[in-house]
């Protein structure tokens, strides 16, 4: 890996662990003993571009933002507040719906997704939109896909960890409820800290896809995440029927190579834990702390009641920094769509589905009940301590 010239880490989790354990460097991995692939985002700070005082859509458009990149800089030590150095003022991170700590536009702060867990270096995130394992349980040992599997087959409500599977060229797992995607992704891999991905980490690779460590070629030349429109959900394509193994899908990825993450633009809307204090909505969960009791650093939490408030963003979050807001449900950042959530729609989407056509991106943001959707998704995230890297 080399993120200067836009190559991302990337690894894989294996369906026989047993096999994974008597793999040395060089050795070969067939494609069928893959379950799952992921990507490595490292812990970074990056320059604060706007501190997302938006309250409503006032009708201007700021076209000049989707060009310029965001500056970042990769680093394991927490930013504090420190005013003192002109070239150089720095923040500690707010990392609360609507705060501003002590931080303005120009300073620099460390990225919300890389403090709410403690000694991490970073988190990898699934390489694409998480599908369902259709392969029968006495078939675990490879992972075939053939004739048998079909879309419909990949709509499950269920809490079935042992379905994951992170792979391009697979039917996006949808129809599932936000209370049966966190405890799926929680339970995959709990000693990697596996969780499903909150809104504020969805930012940080919104941030990192948006600086040259991306698709910016310099600091004034950006490009969008081509949408992956893809009429079936398949994982990993490119406009409509560019599949994964074609090397035009790179347009998909958000470094533009096959190194960088796929499917954050259009496949499925994805749902992130990012959700309005204490509404569950139709999520399937009896109640907030059900989820709570795990650990609150696998949620982020929105205080605001209105469906335009922009500015109970959580810094980083890629949604209320995102304006001018030209009209309700669109933002500066190539148009994509900008909504806000509110108390009768709790819950985050992020990234559009494949219909959505410009409206969807990197950037896109959207609400909804948690209910499941024929077009709704979830991303898999690990975040192990260092000890586990």
């Amino acid at each position: 890996y080399n993120y200067e010239k836009k190559e991302w880490a990337n690894a894989v989790i294996l369906v026989d662990n047993e096999k994974a354990k008597t793999l040395k460097a060089n050795d070969v991995i067939k494609e069928e003993e893959i379950e799952s692939y992921f990507v490595w985002i490292p812990k970074y700070r990056y320059k604060i571009f706007d501190m997302g005082h938006y309250e409503n859509a006032n009708g201007q458009l700021d076209e000049t933002k989707q060009n310029k990149a965001i500056e970042i800089e990769f680093g394991l030590k927490n930013t504090i507040d420190d005013a003192t150095n002109e070239n150089y003022k720095q923040c500690a991170t707010p990392n609360a719906s609507g705060a501003d700590g002590q931080c303005h536009e120009g300073d620099w702060m460390t990225h919300p997704a890389f403090t709410a867990f403690e000694n991490s270096k970073g988190f990898w995130v699934g390489k694409f939109e998480t599908g369902y394992n259709q392969n029968n349980e006495e078939n675990q040992k490879t992972i075939t896909v053939d004739n048998s599997w079909t879309e419909p087959n990949a709509q499950k409500d269920e809490n079935a960890p042992t379905k994951v599977i992170i792979k391009p060229n697979v039917y996006s797992w949808r129809n599932i409820t936000v209370g049966n995607m966190f405890k799926t992704s929680y339970s995959y891999q709990r000693d990697l800290d596996s969780h499903m991905m909150k809104n504020t980490e969805w930012g940080a690779v919104a941030y990192l896809t948006q600086s040259i460590y991306g698709r910016c070629t310099s600091n004034i030349s950006c490009y969008e995440v081509e949408i992956n429109a893809n009429p079936s959900y398949i994982t990993g394509n490119s406009n409509a029927n560019i599949s994964y193994i074609d090397s035009k899908s790179v347009a998909s990825s958000t470094t533009n190579n096959y190194s960088g993450i796929y499917d954050m633009s259009g496949g499925s809307w994805e749902y992130v834990m990012g959700y309005i204090n204490g509404k569950v909505g139709s999520s399937g969960l009896t109640e907030v702390n059900e989820l709570k009791d795990a650990n609150t650093k696998y949620f982020d939490i929105y205080t605001n009641q209105n469906e335009y408030e922009y500015n109970k963003r959580i810094l980083g979050d890629a949604t209320g920094e995102l304006g001018p807001f030209p009209s309700r449900g669109m933002s500066s950042y190539f148009g994509d769509f900008g909504w806000f959530v509110y108390s009768s729609e709790p819950w985050f989407l992020r990234g559009g589905y494949r219909g959505d056509s410009s409206k969807a991106g990197l950037f896109a943001s959207a609400r909804n009940t948690g209910n499941a959707l024929d077009h709704s998704n979830f991303r898999i995230v690990l975040t192990p301590t260092n000890n586990a890297l």
